[in-house]
């Protein structure tokens, strides 16, 4: 059986997700989502199809809903979602605006998922305290073993999003009038080092360095990559991130993430799993 699993991840949430579920799927190919945004169309031919992928603002991220737009499925497959937030599921529209994307498609979303992770978005709140931190990612690896036993069953799971119309509302209202807007937002402060991280960093090249700074252009998906991922953490998103602790998941690091822009297929059994230590 072949599974593919596409993944857009800004801090490492969705990508050590990701990565672990294809460890319990067997072989599985693991495509970043960062790395297809130039393709007019992805036809998969894998017998289970997966997205991992963070809410944005209650619901789909842009990235991820352009992508299920041009993706071409060649069989009857089994597809599969799992969403990582940093809020409870209800609080959530994502599952069902893609199952309703599937469906425009003439596809279906069989089954769908929250992991309750880390909220890397600063400018809502801060990061929890360490203890908490740690016992939150430990909680969501064992929510990964109860999802990996249920996508190799094939079940239909569809988690509920019970306040769905509400959080789509949100989400789209910040997709039109918020998110075309974001870019002006960011800022660096005189810690820059010019070291160019941010823009390597970009899931969507959204960043170029100009005299040495970056400067933000007009595709933004407000994922905060580039705020968490700065080195010297000289990057601010408005008036409410100064001073915040910057995240990126313990298993994970900066390089995997740059990395994945290539969007280059990996195998799960070529690649090195490594284990969290959720230590700071």
């Amino acid at each position: 059986m072949e599974h593919t699993i596409y993944y857009f991840s800004a801090t490492g949430n969705s990508l050590h997700v990701a990565r672990t579920l294809a460890g319990k799927l067997g072989p599985c190919q693991l495509v970043s989502l960062s790395g297809l945004t130039e393709l007019p169309q992805v036809t998969v031919a894998a017998d289970v199809v997966g997205l991992v992928f963070p809410t944005r603002y209650f619901g789909l991220p842009p990235l991820v809903r352009s992508f299920v737009e041009r993706l071409v499925l060649e069989k009857p497959v089994y597809t599969f979602a799992a969403v990582t937030s940093g809020s409870n599921r209800h609080f959530s529209s994502a599952l069902v605006q893609l199952a309703a994307l599937f469906q425009q498609k003439g596809q279906h979303l069989d089954a769908g998922f929250h992991v309750d992770m880390i909220s890397s978005y600063l400018p809502l709140s801060a990061l929890p305290p360490e203890p908490k931190l740690q016992a939150r990612l430990i909680r969501a690896d064992r929510q990964l073993e109860r999802i990996a036993a249920a996508i190799q069953k094939r079940e239909p799971v569809m988690e509920a999003e019970h306040f769905w119309p509400v959080f789509a509302a949100i989400n789209h209202y910040w997709r039109k009038q918020l998110l075309p807007q974001s870019y002006r937002k960011f800022y660096t402060t005189g810690t820059c080092s010019s070291c160019g991280s941010c823009a390597t960093l970009c899931p969507v090249r959204n960043i170029r360095m100009q005299h040495g700074k970056p400067v933000w252009q007009e595709q933004c998906q407000e994922c905060l990559a580039c705020l968490h991922g700065c080195p010297s953490q000289s990057i601010e998103f408005g008036a409410r991130t100064a001073g915040k602790k910057r995240y990126r998941h313990p298993a994970v690091t900066a390089a995997e993430l740059m990395a994945a822009k290539s969007g280059a297929a990996r195998s799960s059994q070529n690649t090195e799993q490594s284990e969290p230590s959720y230590e700071s």
